[in-house]
This record gives C-alpha cells, structure tokens and sequence, in this order.
C-alpha cells in the first residue's frame, strides 16, 4: 500500500500539477528553431507551478544554460504542449485556475490569453496533434459532468473551449493519435480508456476490463504511425502491472504484456523504435522493441531488457544519439544514466529534491530533470554526465525579494 500511494501522490502531482495531480511537477520543453545555417537553436521551456498565485513558465537557452524569458500563467499550472506538435506556440493546463494559457513563442515575451474551462474541472493536461484544435484533459467532475471527468475541446484560432464532453472517473492521462484523430483518455478510477472521435465530436467507444483493459490505467502512449494504442496499467500495487496494446482501426485490446510493480509512465524513442515504461513500485524501468510488432507473435513485443534504477522512478527519456537513456527517480533524488545497449546503469547523477520529470534537448548534448520539491532545474551535459546548473524557478510570491519559497517545475518536454 505504501508503494501504492507513491505512485498515487506522483500521479496527483502529474495531474493537478501537472495536475498526472496533488503535487507539481517541473516542465522543461525544448523548442527547437532554425537559426543561422546549419546551426540549430534549441530551446527547453519549463513549467512551474504555484499554488498561490499565478504559475510560470521559462525559455531556457540550451547552448547558454540561461533564462531567456518568464512568461504568467495561471495558478496550478502542470501539463504543456506545442500547438500541433510545432514550435509556433505553446499551451499549459492551469489546475487550480480552471484554464489553458496559450502564448506564441517565435517571439520573446508574447502576449498570453487565457481560455477558461469549465469551473471546478481542474485540467492537468493539454495535448494537440493538429492546427485549430487542443483539448485539456479536466480531472474533477463539473457542472456539465458531474460524476466524471472530462475533456475540452479548445479552438486555438478562436482562443475559446468551444465544448466538453464527458470521460471516466479520475482520467490522468490522454494522447491523441499523431495523425490528429482519435483521443484516447486514460480513466484510473473506474478502470476505462474513453476514445474521443474529433470528427464525431463525442465518445466513439469506451474500452473496459471486460474488453481486455487492465487495471488502473495511468499512462497512454500511441505509436507513431498511428496504428497502436499502448495503455499502461498500475495494477492493484501487490503484483506486476501491465501494458495493453490496442489497435486504433477497431479500438481493440488485443495483448497484454507483464510489467514491473506500479508502472506509472512510458516513452516512446521513435529512433530506436523503442517503449521505455517505468515501473515505480520495483525501481525499474522495461524496454520493449516496437519496430518488430507483431500481434502473430506470443508475445508480440520483445522485451529488450529490463534496467534496475534508483528509488521511485517517474520518468525516462532517451538521448536521439542512440547511446543512452536517463531516469529520473523521486525518491533518491537523482537520475539514473542507462546504456542503450547493455541495459546498464552507467552513472548515478544526484539533482534536486524529488525529480519528478526528465527530458533531453533533440542535438543530445543537455538533460533537464525538473525537481518539483527543490524548485530546480538540474541541467545535465551528457558530455560527461555532469549537472552544470541547478537553475531556480521563480518565487512563489513576485514581491519577496529574499529568502522566497520556489515556484514546484512540474514537466519537462522537448521538441
């Protein structure tokens, strides 16, 4: 039970912080823009949230570890996302203020508009896979549904949620397809995955334990061509968690494989064609080779290799470089450095306390944990594995000028 509620409290911080709830979690995006020829200028833009007052966000220089900008968001901020997966804008879901803020990012210092969202709903996330439309992913219940969960569908032209269409009880995680048609919400509390159809503007199919779904679903990560659905289960906390994989042509379960104890996250290395999924409860992390996916085969994903970690391990992203893969873990307050080939821990790096997201610049030469309890960002040159700069978030309260408590940095994304 005790791992149980680990994974409960880092779901609660992703969710309502980043809302995946009750604690934040610091978000690091890297955009990447073209500068001079055939130089790359990368950006990571991190996510901090504050439950006081207005959240923020920070354009981090990658080449000069230095804060470019600090832009205001609302209160409990905790997801973000690129609009249509470009670099053109950014989005963040404001838990505790009952709004998305969206804001262009070609520009230092843009103007930021505030959608609003039903009151109540509390959205932790907000995803986009194609122009004109977002959705935030709203974790209470609200007026318009008041026994679930929700998600609001946002016109990003318009700059207003134009609907909501109720989900499952609890949902704490969603994706939408990469060819920007289905929604797939995971829905922990009443063991569902909902699929929102855009062109239908309703639930299409609700998938269930009776169709195959594993218990307590808490992460969803689709496949690149849009062809699978790979849905992971925490399970019950005293035994092995599981990952299902669904076909998006009919939305069927059709395998389930066995994972770690209290798995929490997955990520998807779309150049080594791998599925990274953390197992929280047994400090672990599994790899799965997805170029070879084949539902004849029994099991249709081979395991590549299981990595023993740190303590309480939240989050993993891996290097474009093909070399390595890092872990961030909760509880020891470090990250795990993994070889890609061997499977093996290479280094332990120490960062901030309670990492509770990671993610690595596209040219694979920085690493940015977000250190939710600590108020850091620990940027990691994979050079030699070193953190360089603990980076601070900003004060929760814009007046103090000494001894202020930090804003929690909640997610780290990378584009």
């Amino acid at each position: 039970m005790r791992k149980l509620g680990i994974l409960l409290s880092t779901l609660s911080l992703l969710a309502l912080q980043l809302g995946c709830g009750d604690q934040y979690r610091p978000v690091a995006n890297p955009i990447v823009g073209q500068g001079g020829q055939p130089q790359f200028t990368h950006f990571a833009f991190v996510v901090n949230s504050n439950p006081i007052g207005n959240s923020s966000t920070m354009r981090i220089d990658v080449s000069g570890d230095t804060n470019l900008e600090t832009q205001a968001v609302g209160a409990g901020a905790s997801g973000e996302s690129f609009l249509a997966n470009t670099a053109g804008a950014l989005l963040t879901a404001n838990s505790l203020a009952d709004s998305v803020s969206i804001f262009n990012t070609v520009q230092i210092n843009g103007q930021v508009t505030t959608i609003n969202v039903p009151i109540g709903s509390r959205p932790i996330k907000v995803t986009t896979a194609r122009a004109g439309v977002a959705y935030s992913l709203n974790n209470q219940p609200n007026a318009n549904c008041p026994s679930t969960g929700s998600i609001s569908v946002i016109d990003t032209t318009a700059l207003a949620a134009i609907s909501t269409v109720c989900v499952g009880v609890n949902p704490v995680a969603f994706a939408q397809l990469p060819n920007g048609t289905n929604l797939y919400v995971a829905n922990r509390d009443d063991n569902t995955v909902s699929v929102y159809d855009p062109s239908l503007g309703g639930i299409a199919t609700t998938i269930t334990q009776g169709m195959g779904l594993g218990q307590h679903p808490v992460y969803i990560t689709p496949s690149s061509d849009s062809t699978f659905v790979f849905v992971v289960n925490a399970g019950d906390g005293n035994g092995p968690g599981t990952l299902n994989i669904i076909t998006s042509s009919n939305n069927q379960v059709v395998a389930s494989l066995s994972l770690g104890v209290l798995p929490s996250f997955s990520y998807l290395d779309t150049h080594l064609n791998r599925l990274y999924v953390v197992n929280t409860g047994s400090n672990s992390v599994t790899v799965f080779d997805v170029a070879n996916l084949n539902l004849a085969n029994n099991p249709p994903l081979p395991t590549l290799g299981t990595s023993n970690v740190g303590s309480a391990p939240v989050g993993v992203t891996a290097l474009q470089d093909g070399t390595r893969f890092y872990v961030a873990n909760s509880e020891s307050n470090d990250v795990s450095v993994v070889s890609a080939t061997s499977f093996l821990v290479l280094k332990t790096i120490p960062v901030g306390q309670k990492p509770v997201w990671i993610a690595a610049d596209p040219g694979s030469t920085k690493v940015y944990s977000a250190n939710h309890d600590s108020g850091t960002i620990s940027i990691i040159q994979t050079v030699n594995d070193a953190v360089v700069n603990n980076m601070p978030a900003p004060p929760q309260n814009p007046t103090c000028s000494s001894g202020c408590a930090l804003q929690q940095p909640s997610m780290i994304l990378t584009f």
